[in-house]
């Protein structure tokens, strides 16, 4: 009893966890069934278009505080224009790096380390812009503009991870890298941090127009939901002229009549191949054990006895 209670109680556990792993594959299924309305190459473009707009509001910002600012005439339309391109490059930049975090499997760390990469960068320019009172803040501060472009080639490098072993693209991602963390001489040569926010900026820019370049041209295989199997069929001219191998037709089956009949043939000596044996000392050709007298032998007898 204790045997059938401890097998009846294995067997629901297997039941159980096999329907759990049933389960587990629907949500999956219908997770991958689902079509989103966007793609990869939409989120590509909507990032390209969110940096631009970071480089067109940052020249805006830099032309009117240097002249307009410095003379105390301050245009309240000319700032709305200037904090909306902001505003809205950010809200792009958001939606580029949500797109591409629902559309991408796994890479768990680099999609913390984007949205983390998109609020440091919302935080440093309110902070850039007194829209946040911070006593202690210095834009100028050698460290912090250090501190910020080492943060910012970590988060280029977590890209890597869309597809590790492509070689195109890590030449993506070591230019990319290379005009972030080039943004540490700006501090030494005291430029500000948004200086280095410009020049991330010019760097995605460049990362995103190539991940375009590279997915229209099928370099560059990222795994992504909703993807559909590509079967791709392979031509070549090279072994044409080789003849090609054919299958033998399935011989019907035979009765015992027609099997007696082939193994009485293949053992019939018309059938069977000949050998010649040549001995030594008369050189007398044997076949099949038998020996063929020769005719001139017996002419030549018959002349001796004439």
């Amino acid at each position: 009893m204790a045997k059938q209670r401890s097998q009846r109680s294995i067997q629901r556990a297997e039941q159980r966890a096999a329907e759990k792993q049933q389960r587990l594959e629907a949500q999956r299924a219908a997770q991958e069934s689902v079509k989103r309305p966007y793609t990869l190459i939409d989120s590509m473009k909507l990032g390209r278009l969110a940096n631009i707009l970071f480089v067109v509001f940052i020249i805006v910002c830099l032309i009117y505080y240097y002249t307009l600012g410095r003379k105390g005439n301050y245009v309240f339309v000319f700032e709305v224009f200037g904090y909306s391109i902001e505003a809205i490059a950010f809200v792009a930049f958001t939606m580029s790096v949500v797109w591409m975090d629902k559309l991408v499997r796994s890479r768990l760390v680099m999609k913390i380390m984007m949205i983390t990469y998109i609020s440091v960068e919302v935080f440093l320019m309110l902070l850039e812009f007194d829209l946040i009172p911070i006593e202690s803040y210095n834009g100028l501060s050698f460290w912090l503009v250090i501190g910020h472009s080492i943060f910012s080639g970590l988060v280029c490098f977590s890209l890597l991870m869309l597809d590790p072993s492509n070689k195109h693209m890590e030449r993506i991602i070591i230019v990319t890298s290379t005009i972030i963390l080039s943004g540490m001489f700006l501090g030494y040569f005291g430029y500000r941090v948004y200086a280095s926010i410009l020049l991330n900026a010019f760097a995605y820019i460049f990362f995103y127009s190539a991940m375009l370049h590279q997915l229209r041209l099928e370099e560059i295989s990222i795994d992504c939901y909703g993807d559909n199997a590509k079967s791709t069929a392979f031509s070549s001219t090279m072994f044409d002229e080789i003849p090609t191998m054919v299958e033998k037709p399935v011989r019907e089956r035979e009765t015992f009549s027609q099997i007696a009949k082939r193994a009485a043939n293949k053992m019939s000596l018309e059938n069977t191949e000949r050998e010649i044996l040549t001995d030594k000392d008369e050189k007398f050709e044997y076949e099949f054990g038998v020996i063929e007298e020769d005719d001139d032998d017996d002419d030549y007898e018959d002349d001796d006895l004439t």
